[in-house]
């Protein structure tokens, strides 16, 4: 009875007549028979040191001077043991590696059970070479437990565990792309900010995570002529189009975003496989009452600073004209922008049209006179550069 891993305990009945002593002896095909003399007035006997998931012989006889009884025998297997230093490395906000130490026994398969505090649990049967196992989409900031158990066809070990928490997100609401890189994501493509950190005020925007060091929310692309870019004032504080294509984020939207801290722009051009890029320290987009007035400065980048000339401009479509010129520039160059006496950038020009002014337009680079076939903006926390830097050197 009382059978487990590495122990057993032998029971018997008393003889009937007085004997002065038993004798208890056990044996498998893997260990040599062990035989032990005790008392004549027990009846149990502990079997210690036994060889796991192993079937032993077991023998008793009474012994009165000379004479020797009849031997009772038995058969009993002893427990599977279970494996063993089960713990979790590697923790991560989505991610864990699970390791253990095999028993001593051999073993058909593991059963590795995983359960979040919230109820979700997930059930693995691994071959028997395994001593790892990597756990993937897990929830941030969440408490697991992880069972883990050997079996042996019929047989069962003891249930191993071990609890872990898994680490939290730098930043559980990212108000910006370079926020949504730190938490570990790399990829480019569409992700939700909240403005301000605000759970409350979620967006959808598009990430670009690998130009210059990634974190970058794309506002405004051209590439194919697909959308139609001259629109009317509320389209544009709105924003328009598809974010995986031609789209403008909206004059709204850019304010908030720039209004959480100081934002750098950067313009990325490019025409039958020729690329140049600008770069602008600080960006901003005023409020509605400024007329969305656009703050732009510092330049560097290989495509000429053309943007400069734009500095401290309102924004101006067709039905709301605020440029600097007698004419109304959105009308006269069927776009919208932050145009002054008209413009030396006018990236919502119409597309593929190479006549004066009319086209996606980068006056320092293809001058007024040719339509660029691609052209992005996107901005991001100015300071991301010098922490970016601080990564690098750690």
């Amino acid at each position: 009875v009382n059978i487990t891993d590495s122990e057993a305990l032998a029971t018997w009945k008393p003889a009937i007549a007085a004997v002065d002593n038993y004798v208890v002896s056990y044996a498998s095909e893997y260990d040599p028979e062990v035989t032990q003399t005790v008392s004549g007035n027990t009846v149990e006997y502990d079997l210690k040191g036994l060889r796991p998931a192993t079937e032993y012989t077991l023998s008793v006889h009474a012994v009165k001077d000379t004479q020797k009884s009849e031997t009772l025998s038995t058969q009993f297997t002893t427990g599977l043991d279970a494996p063993r230093d089960l713990s979790a490395t590697e923790v991560q906000s989505e991610t864990a590696v699970i390791t253990w130490r095999p028993p001593r026994a051999p073993v058909t398969d593991y059963l590795l059970i995983y359960e979040s505090i919230d109820g979700r649990v997930k059930e693995v049967i691994l071959n028997p070479e395994t001593t790892s196992y990597s756990l993937t989409e897990l929830s941030p900031s969440t408490q697991y437990t992880v069972k883990l158990q050997a079996l042996n066809r019929s047989l069962k070990s003891k249930t191993i565990q071990i609890i872990f928490t898994t680490t939290g997100l730098l930043y559980p609401y990212p108000k910006d792309c370079s926020q949504a890189l730190l938490n570990g994501e790399t990829t480019s493509g569409l992700y939700t900010v909240y403005l301000n950190g605000d759970k409350a005020q979620p967006l959808e925007v598009f990430c670009d995570m690998s130009e210059d060091g990634g974190g970058w929310i794309v506002f405004l692309r051209r590439q194919n002529g697909k959308e139609d870019f001259y629109r009317n004032w509320k389209t544009y504080v709105a924003g328009f189009g598809d974010p995986k294509d031609e789209f403008w984020i909206g004059l709204e939207n850019l304010h908030k975003i720039t209004s959480q801290g100081q934002y750098e722009l950067r313009v990325d051009l490019r025409d039958k496989g020729e690329t140049v890029y600008a770069v602008y320290d600080r960006f901003s987009v005023g409020d509605m009452k400024s007329r969305y007035q656009l703050r732009v400065d510092g330049y560097s980048g290989t495509a000429g600073d053309s943007m400069t000339y734009h500095n401290r401009r309102s924004f101006s479509t067709f039905d709301k004209d605020n440029d600097s010129a007698i004419t109304n520039c959105a009308l006269s160059y069927k776009g919208a922008f932050w145009y002054k006496n008209c413009h030396r950038v006018n990236l919502m020009g119409r597309y593929g049209d190479n006549s004066h002014s009319q086209g996606v337009n980068w006056f320092h680079w293809k001058g007024h006179e040719y339509s660029i076939q691609f052209a992005e903006m996107k901005l991001r926390p100015s300071s991301f550069r010098n922490l970016e830097g601080r990564r690098k050197r750690a």
